[in-house]
């Protein structure tokens, strides 16, 4: 559940609410449950009701908007089935979310839930021109969850729940993704991790009674698990909350003598006597990840080791949009960086649209402005002046439709870093039919509460900076490529203009040629400049698909001799 709303004001604050919105479907069905969506907020743009006051929920059978077309309700037309007391559904396409919805309320729906027709989240709902005169709640689910409901939503007779939680049940404990303290960063560099002074994992949560009893005797619970063993299983010890009350409940910190590389499971959970009611959101997880080379506040894929893309962010009309991801070390002078992973796409509804010819900038700065926290006291950085001192930049052309893939950008050489210096890593678009791609499934809300430091940061073509970007909620689907700085100069970093994808690879590595070349002959050379593979290969396509799986994690150069006597060189990086 997500409520994606970039702020006009001076700094995006996250706001954290105690109330839980839902969109529940009720039983008997078979797919009796909670699902994840987003919904319309009341303000410039809709006339929706507030669906964090629990008299705004509502209740109804889910049933399809018809208009007498064929084909999939799109309620792009005056509904001519009488929807009376029904959640109103309809699909993603062809007209503006408000159109879709005020046609569905003039039929007589207490709300409307629209299906996405793209696969990935639920989107961010603009309100258009008539968003202001709908009334009745309206929210988005997934391609995917649509498709599980199909069946019942035609039938007319499942009834769901939307909105807040609140005393809904007599007994009802839980906490939300924002209500979490996570590590700083999804993926961490182990360079930068090598004991308890340099990486550590505060843990607490917000724990909080939406039923209308009070409880006794709650306990909160959470373990940390690396490969299956467990690291860390702490316990609080129990205490009470009040009908509607909340709790921040504090465990030790997370820390080991040294870390290795690995996924670490962390996992909330809150319990009680009796039974919870709605256990859902009795549990939450918190992983992270430790790595030899990459780093992002975004989920990686824990096989391909790329940055999530689970949604493309639209910019509205901003002609030039700088998305950025800030980092600070006190060790930073151990690491230099290589290059930038990013994700991005453009509309496709209600005609797909390509990226060919799409034209990205990367900028790497530091950030010279002084300042402790980012908060709207004294101290806090002017974020309409911020200081930033540019030391290196890239490009990249979109020259085939890769949408939400993942792009790798080397830098022409290392940039080495320096220790506590604050740094922005950033792509920079100057169309507004380019959407860069975000990950959600990461709430960093309660981190940005305790610590005030700056996380994903956005910046609009009017020069404002907001410190959280569209929110904690989501983060940019960027990592960064890091080494060890005590290796550079061992191995000098290529120039090319083969821009080879996934990078990182976890089992194959693509390379786009121009044309099919015939025999190439490739030789792979590690970072001490050791040949560790050369092969021949004959070309039938333009793609040059290289298998990586027997290399361990690591940065390599490929080189690429072609048969009428060029060659190339490509660097790529192998990360398990």
């Amino acid at each position: 559940m997500k409520k994606f709303l970039l702020s006009v004001g001076a700094m995006l604050i996250a706001v954290l609410s105690s109330a839980q919105i839902i969109f529940y479907v009720e039983p008997p069905s078979t797919n009796e449950g909670n699902y994840d969506f987003t919904y319309a907020v009341p303000g410039a743009q809709w006339g929706v009701p507030d669906l964090t006051n629990p008299a705004s929920a509502v209740t109804g059978d889910m049933c399809f908007s018809e208009t007498g077309t064929a084909g999939d309700s799109l309620a792009c037309d005056p509904v001519t089935n009488n929807l009376t007391g029904k959640v109103a559904v309809c699909y993603r396409g062809s007209c503006e979310f408000g159109v879709k919805a005020l046609n569905c309320q003039n039929a007589g729906a207490i709300a409307v839930i629209i299906i996405n027709n793209a696969p990935g989240a639920p989107l961010a709902m603009g309100g258009g021109a008539q968003g202001i005169n709908v009334t009745i709640p309206v929210i988005m689910i997934s391609a995917a969850d649509g498709a599980l409901l199909r069946s019942e939503i035609l039938g007319c007779n499942t009834s769901v729940f939307i909105g807040s939680k609140n005393g809904l049940y007599a007994d009802d404990l839980g906490m939300t993704d924002a209500d979490l303290l996570r590590a700083k960063s999804f993926s961490n560099l182990q360079l930068l991790s090598q004991n308890a002074t340099e990486f550590e994992v505060e843990v607490g949560t917000w724990v909080r009674n939406y039923g209308s009893n009070d409880q006794t005797g709650i306990l909160l619970n959470c373990m940390v698990d690396l490969n299956s063993v467990n690291l860390y299983n702490e316990t609080s010890a129990p205490f009470d909350l009040l009908a509607g009350d909340s709790a921040f409940i504090s465990l030790p910190t997370f820390s080991q003598a040294s870390y290795a590389n690995g996924y670490y499971e962390m996992t909330y959970s809150v319990s009680m006597t009796p039974l919870d009611l709605s256990t859902y959101d009795n549990v939450r997880e918190a992983d992270f990840m430790i790595n030899d080379s990459l780093w992002s506040y975004a989920k990686l894929n824990p096989t391909t080791y790329e940055p999530v893309t689970d949604m493309l962010q639209f910019n509205g009309t901003t002609t030039s949009l700088e998305t950025c991801i800030h980092f600070q070390d006190a060790n930073a002078s151990r690491v230099a960086i290589n290059g930038i992973n990013f994700s991005g796409g453009t509309s496709q509804n209600p005609t797909p649209s390509s990226l060919d010819g799409e034209y990205i900038e990367i900028f790497v700065y530091e950030w010279t402005d002084v300042f402790t926290v980012i908060d709207l006291g004294a101290g806090t950085p002017d974020l309409n002046a911020v200081n930033l001192d540019e030391i290196t930049t890239a490009e990249y052309n979109y020259i085939t439709n890769l949408q939400s893939e993942n792009i790798y950008v080397p830098f022409d050489e290392p940039i080495a870093l320096e220790d506590n210096a604050r740094y922005l890593f950033c792509i920079t678009t100057y169309s507004p039919a380019f959407y860069p791609g975000y990950e959600s499934s990461l709430d960093y809300n309660w981190n940005f509460e305790t610590y005030l430091q700056p996380i994903n940061m956005l910046r609009t073509d009017a020069g404002q900076w907001f410190p959280a970007g569209y929110g904690t909620d989501q983060s940019p689907a960027m990592s960064i490529n890091f080494m060890d700085a005590a290796t550079i100069g061992l191995v000098e970093l290529p120039k090319s203009d083969i821009v080879p994808f996934p990078n990182p690879a976890n089992e194959s590595i693509n390379l786009p040629l121009k044309d099919a070349c015939g025999n190439v002959v490739v030789t792979i050379v590690d970072l001490n400049g050791r040949v560790v593979s050369n092969q021949n290969i004959t070309t039938t396509t333009s793609m040059l698909t290289l298998d990586v799986t027997t290399l361990p994690t690591g940065m390599y150069t490929v080189k690429l001799a072609f048969e009428d006597g060029t060659s190339k060189d490509v660097q790529v990086v192998v990360n398990r």
